[in-house]
């Protein structure tokens, strides 16, 4: 008996190693399939919505799970997508800035490489809209034509399907006019708008592309019903940020980065999801999250460089009590803010606090509503609500959620939220050093360093000789502790042999402005460091001070600096004085002639706000955009 037993076993071993072998137990894994919309926050009616008609989604919702706390980590699409990719947060990886491209250790790929290796057929159609090297993503197939349909026969299938429809670009004036998809009598206008017939037509028109693309989701649903797939797939929807009317997409308030997520299990799979279905969830979850949760889904290892944690499958851990989101360059304009959230708080740090949130972006104004706005607060008609985006931002900012969906009234200096900032400031401390965020090094100093050593901008902020991250945010964090009191401290670090450390001295006594006056004659040094990101805002600083012409030092750089970042935060520097010190076009012309925009330049990819570029990179910008 016991033999019988031990051959039954080895029979059945080598019939499962036979099986395996032969691809046939692609029915002991799920199909997954994303489907995934663009620039639009919850305008759905399973999210309460009563304007939205979205059929499908809440047809989904009805038998899957809704997530509350969904959120992309940026509020723009290359930085969000790179996030989705690696399941990494791009600061780490210097590759949050839109469009960078930035170069990548050898251990980072993209998840389908470890979805085919765990036997998944993987496409993308189609949009590869990433700031790092689109060589590492590793699709079998990634085309306007790629599909689940041409999968080898047994393979499970990981396949994603994006819709353009709600792209903010569908409401500029230059696009195809779409019919109102609600009242505008009905719509709802946030308080740091204008509320004009021309904001709630916009606002309507919306709601007919949520329309068109909740059509494109259900069309993608029956596909899987008529190809007798669906007890077999696991579906998401979601959205790759916010949006879309000014103030949300690209700003890491709740409006940018909190996303519709349905997840649609099989009863099949219902058990790799701790929700049961037709139910809500508050769990906070990141994109940061999503590639370890497939892996998850999968039944694949996690590689142990990815910073998420999944959130569904046998490798679920455990929710996290913060999601964390950021902001850097956004095409042509150059920013930095860490954001943090619990789904009922957003805390927000603004590092460049001399500079206002709205700063002008070409796309974003392409919307007029941006326009109305900007011209009410121009005209001193604004209320404070609207003209906060155009002011100089506040080093902190905190919003009650629940309380103030708009994000309006920051309590960041109210003494009965105290507690509540303190905590939200160590959770955005803890996790920069955590992953070793690289944004405090200027991009052209970035660029620099990584070109001028080979090491990647991932290496270069694990090197705590080159860059000691615990003494470069104490810099950074100086005004926070210390208020006017730390222009003594401020001083002594203009004096660091870190040029990153000086940079963010310079930084705060721009904030400070003429508070910092006791720092001019070193600063007035600065102007001539070797480093030209310190060159650039130290000239800036002064020339706010009225105490010199920094356009000898910003055109130096425009003409005789070949990175094009150093370029960029010249030309913002000039912009953002230019009242006092216009500009000299022949000097863009001059620039423009002698280091003419190169598509393979790290980070090139920014946009023509000034004359003499703006052909130039418009034209390259359309061609990337085709290509995408």
């Amino acid at each position: 008996m016991a033999t019988l037993m031990i051959n039954s076993v080895i029979t059945r071993i080598l019939l499962t190693l036979i099986v395996v072998s032969l691809g046939l137990k692609a029915a002991d894994k799920p199909n997954i399939l994303w489907i995934t919309s663009e620039d639009n926050s919850p305008y759905i009616g399973a999210y309460g919505d009563k304007l939205a008609k979205t059929p499908n989604i809440d047809a989904m919702a009805k038998d899957g799970v809704l997530y509350r706390h969904a959120f992309s980590t940026a509020a723009v699409c290359a930085p969000a997508r790179t996030t989705l990719l690696t399941g990494m947060y791009p600061p780490a990886l210097g590759a949050e800035h839109m469009r960078s491209e930035a170069p990548l250790p050898c251990f980072v790929k993209g998840y389908p490489n470890y979805l085919k290796e765990a036997g998944y057929y993987t496409t993308n159609n189609s949009k590869t809209d990433y700031n790092v090297d689109h060589a590492i993503d590793g699709w079998d197939e990634s085309s306007n034509k790629a599909h689940w349909k041409n999968r080898p026969e047994g393979k499970p299938f990981f396949a994603i399907f994006n819709t353009t429809i709600t792209h903010e670009s569908n409401l500029h004036p230059s696009r195809k006019t779409h019919p109102l998809g609600a009242d505008p009598a009905d719509v709802r206008v946030p308080a740091y708008l204008v509320d004009s017939e021309l904001t709630r037509n916009r606002i309507a028109t919306y709601y007919h592309c949520i329309s068109l693309m909740d059509t494109f989701v259900g069309e993608r649903l029956q596909e899987l019903e008529d190809a007798g797939l669906a007890d077999d797939t696991i579906v998401f929807y979601y959205s790759d940020h916010g949006g879309v009317m000014p103030r949300t997409k690209r700003f890491i308030y709740n409006s940018g980065t909190n996303v519709p997520l349905v997840i649609r299990f099989p009863e099949k799979w219902a058990h790799l999801s701790p929700n049961k279905p037709g139910t809500e969830t508050k769990e906070v979850v990141g994109f940061v999250d999503f590639a370890a949760t497939l892996l998850s889904l999968a039944g694949a290892d996690i590689p142990d460089h990815m910073h998420g944690r999944p959130f569904l499958g046998e490798k679920r851990t455990r929710p996290l009590e913060f999601g964390h989101t950021f902001r850097a360059r956004a095409d042509e304009r150059i920013d930095f803010k860490r954001g943090v959230t619990d789904g009922r708080f957003n805390y927000i740090r603004n590092y460049l606090a001399y500079l206002p949130t709205g700063q002008h972006v070409n796309y974003l104004w392409d919307n007029p509503a941006t326009g109305e706005v900007e011209d009410l607060f121009r005209s001193g008609e604004a209320t404070a609500a609207q003209s906060a985006f155009f002011l100089p931002a506040p080093l902190e900012e905190l919003f009650d959620l629940q309380n103030d969906p708009d994000e309006v009234n920051n309590l960041a200096k109210d003494p009965k939220h105290r507690k509540t900032l303190e905590r939200f400031r160590k959770a955005n401390r803890d996790h920069m050093m955590k992953i070793r965020d690289t944004g405090f090094i200027p991009e052209a100093l970035l660029i620099e360093w990584s070109r001028g050593s080979g090491k990647t901008p991932y290496d270069i902020g694990h090197d705590d000789v080159q860059y000691p991250l615990a003494e470069i945010m104490d810099a950074a964090d100086a005004l926070l502790i210390e208020g006017r009191n730390a222009i003594p401290k401020l001083q002594s670090l203009l004096k660091s042999s870190n040029p990153v450390v000086q940079y963010w001295a310079v930084v705060n006594c721009m904030i400070l402005g003429k508070n910092a006056a006791r720092a001019t004659r070193q600063i007035k040094e600065l102007t001539h460091s070797p480093i030209a990101a310190i060159r650039i805002a130290a000239a800036e600083h002064l020339a706010r001070l009225g105490e010199a012409d920094p356009r000898p030092v910003l055109n130096e750089v425009l003409l005789n600096s070949s990175n094009v970042m150093a370029r960029l935060q010249a030309i913002n520097a000039l912009d953002h004085v230019q009242e006092d010190y216009p500009y000299d076009e022949g000097v863009f012309e001059k620039s423009a002639a002698i280091w003419p925009i190169n598509p393979k330049d790290l980070s090139a990819d920014w946009m023509g706000r000034y004359k003499a570029y703006d052909v130039r990179v418009m034209e390259f910008l359309k061609a990337q955009s085709a290509a995408n």
